[in-house]
């Protein structure tokens, strides 16, 4: 499953400029990303808190390095994160506001005189 052609005026539809979509849209696309490691820690502590219940305590060396180990197919079940922010944007379903990076000196100015 890839991510097909997506022309520039359906981006154009939520804003005019580009570099904040994809700024929107890779914002989104890590909290995704933060939520699955957080769901997937938890389903690890939760086994971990089985075992000890059940006393198992010889633990399969393979399992020393849980955190490198990847389950390939489930990996590859999943939709890609980027897909998933994308998809939300372009239907609307992402909110978010612009903030000023600067603030303008004349608005700063004349607060200062009141």
């Amino acid at each position: 499953m890839g991510l097909k052609t997506i022309p520039f005026r359906k981006i154009e539809e939520h804003t005019e400029d580009i570099f904040e979509a994809v700024t929107v849209i890779a914002k989104r696309a890590r909290q995704i990303i933060g939520d699955r490691y957080i769901i997937e820690e938890e389903r690890r502590r939760e086994e971990e808190n089985l075992e000890e219940i059940s006393g198992d305590d010889e633990m399969p060396t393979s399992n020393y390095n849980v955190d490198f180990e990847i389950d390939r197919e489930a990996h590859d079940s999943l939709v890609k994160p980027t897909t998933m922010g994308l998809n939300e944007f372009l239907s609307g379903e992402l909110k978010w506001e612009k903030q000023a990076m600067f603030e303008d000196e004349s608005e700063a100015s004349d607060q200062d005189k009141e």
